[in-house]
C-alpha cells in the first residue's frame, strides 16, 4: 500500500505553477486520494519512461525526494527530463538547430537533440540533453541554426567556449536576419550623389546606434529600439541591422547573435577558460562604384544567454556584445564591421573608405547602446551603426566565481 508520506516524490500531477510576470513560483499541493500509484512514468530525471503504469519502485535511485521538481523555464513540463549519457565534447564540434537537428562536425556521442515548442509563447526550441556535458578546455562548441538552443543536464563544465554568436549577415540560433526582429536597425537612405545615411544597428537589451548622417527629420538611419524585457521571458536571439542605399553589390547588414540557455539539474561550472558567447553580426561595408560611394550597413545587436541551476559557479566569461557598423566607402571601399565575441572589447565598427566621401562605422555595444556610424556632413556618406548589447540572466541558489558578464546579468532566484 502507497504511504502518502512519501506523496512529495517527483510525480506529474503533482507540478507547481509556472513562473508568472512576477517571477514568483508557486509550489501547488499534491493531492494523493486512496492507497494506489499510477505515476506517468515521467520525471525531471529521466523522461518519459517505459512503463506508464510501473509501480513507485520502479522510480529512478536518484529521483528528487521532498522537493518539487525544478521548474526549467522556457521549457514544458512534458520535456522537463535530462539525458542518460555523460557527453565530452573533446574536439571542435558544431550543431545545427535547423530541421530536425544534427551534429555537422566534430563529435558529440551520446547527446540527443528534440525540437519542443517554447512554454507559453515564444520560438520553437531545439533542445539537447546529456548526464553530464563537458566541453573540454580550448575546444569550441558552435551553435547554429533557425532555433534558440537549450541544453539539459544533470551538471554542465564548460573548460571550452559555446559560440552562438552571428557572423556577418548569418543569425546565430534563434536570431533574426539582416533588417529583421522586433528591434531591426532602419535603412538608411540616399540623399545625393555622394550623400547617403548609415544603416541602423539592431536593437535587443539596449538599442543599437543610428546610422551616419541620421537626421531627426528624416525617418531614415535610425537605431533599432531595445526589444523583450530584462528577464528573458521569451527565449530569442537578437535583431539584425539596417540596410542602406545599393548601387555596387555591397554586402547585407549584420544579423542578429543567437540564444544559448544552460540547465543543470545540480551544478553548472564555467571556469576560467570557458565561456558562452552570442555577439551580433558586423554590418557590410560601403563599396564604391563608377561616380558612386555608398554608406555602411548596420551591426546586428547582440543575443540571449540564459544560466539556471541551483549552483552556478562561473569564473569565465559571458558575452552578448552587438556586431560593429560597416564602414563607408570613399576613394576605396569601407571595412566590414566586427562580429561581437568573448573579448572585453566591443567590436569594431568597419573602417572608412576615404576622408572626402567615407566613414567610419559604430562600435558595437558591449553594456548598452550600439556607438552611432560617423557623420560626413552634407557631401559624404555615414558610417553604419554598431549593434546593441543583448541580454544575459542567471538564475540560481547559490552563485559563486569572479568571472565576467558582459552586459551585466540579471541575477534572479533559481
Amino acid at each position: 500500500m502507497f504511504n502518502t508520506d512519501e506523496a512529495s516524490i517527483s510525480i506529474p500531477s503533482a507540478r507547481r505553477a509556472r513562473w508568472g510576470s512576477g517571477g514568483g513560483l508557486a509550489v501547488l499541493a499534491a493531492a494523493v486520494a486512496g492507497c494506489a500509484f499510477e505515476p506517468t512514468g515521467t520525471n525531471v530525471l529521466g523522461g518519459p519512461g517505459p512503463d506508464a503504469a510501473a509501480d513507485v519502485d520502479a522510480a529512478p535511485p536518484d529521483a528528487v525526494i521532498d522537493a518539487p521538481p525544478d521548474d526549467i523555464h522556457h521549457v514544458a513540463v512534458a520535456q522537463e527530463y535530462v539525458g542518460a549519457d555523460d557527453v565530452t565534447i573533446a574536439e571542435s564540434t558544431t550543431i545545427d538547430t535547423s530541421g530536425t537537428g544534427a551534429v555537422t562536425a566534430g563529435a558529440a556521442v551520446g547527446l540527443t537533440l528534440s525540437t519542443a515548442p517554447q512554454d507559453q509563447a515564444g520560438p520553437e526550441l531545439m533542445i539537447a540533453r546529456a548526464r553530464v556535458l563537458t566541453v573540454a578546455a580550448g575546444v569550441t562548441l558552435r551553435v547554429v541554426g533557425a532555433r534558440p538552443l537549450v541544453i539539459l543536464a544533470d551538471r554542465i563544465v564548460l573548460d571550452g567556449v559555446i559560440d552562438g554568436g552571428a557572423r556577418g549577415s548569418t543569425a546565430g540560433p534563434g536570431g533574426a536576419g539582416p533588417g529583421m526582429g522586433p528591434g531591426a536597425g532602419v535603412r538608411g537612405e540616399r540623399h545625393g550623389l555622394y550623400f547617403d545615411t548609415g544603416g541602423g544597428g539592431g536593437g535587443f537589451g539596449a538599442a543599437g546606434g543610428p546610422g551616419g548622417n541620421d537626421d531627426p527629420g528624416r525617418p531614415d538611419g535610425g537605431g533599432g529600439p531595445a526589444s523583450g524585457e530584462p528577464g528573458l521571458a521569451t527565449l530569442e536571439g537578437g535583431s539584425g541591422g539596417g540596410a542602406a542605399a545599393s548601387s555596387c553589390g555591397e554586402p547585407a547588414p549584420g544579423a542578429g547573435g543567437g540564444a544559448i540557455q544552460l540547465y543543470a539539474r545540480t551544478t553548472l561550472t564555467i571556469t576560467g577558460s570557458g565561456g558562452v558567447t552570442v555577439g551580433g553580426g558586423g554590418g557590410g561595408h560601403g563599396n564604391g562604384c563608377a561616380l558612386q560611394y555608398t554608406a555602411g550597413r548596420g551591426g546586428g545587436s547582440g543575443g540571449a544567454i540564459y544560466l539556471q541551476a541551483p549552483t552556478v559557479i562561473l569564473d569565465g566569461v559571458l558575452a552578448a556584445h552587438g556586431g560593429g557598423g560597416g564602414g563607408a566607402a570613399g576613394a576605396s571601399d569601407g571595412g566590414d564591421g566586427g562580429n561581437g565575441g568573448l573579448s572585453s572589447t566591443a567590436a569594431a565598427g568597419g573602417s572608412s573608405g576615404g576622408a572626402t566621401y567615407g566613414a567610419r562605422g559604430g562600435d558595437g555595444g558591449t553594456s548598452g547602446s550600439g556607438e552611432p556610424g560617423v557623420d560626413n556632413g552634407g557631401d559624404g556618406n555615414g558610417g553604419g551603426g554598431g549593434g546593441g548589447a543583448g541580454r544575459i540572466v542567471i538564475r540560481a541558489q547559490a552563485r559563486a566565481g569572479g568571472g565576467q558578464t558582459s552586459p551585466p546579468a540579471v541575477e534572479a532566484p533559481y
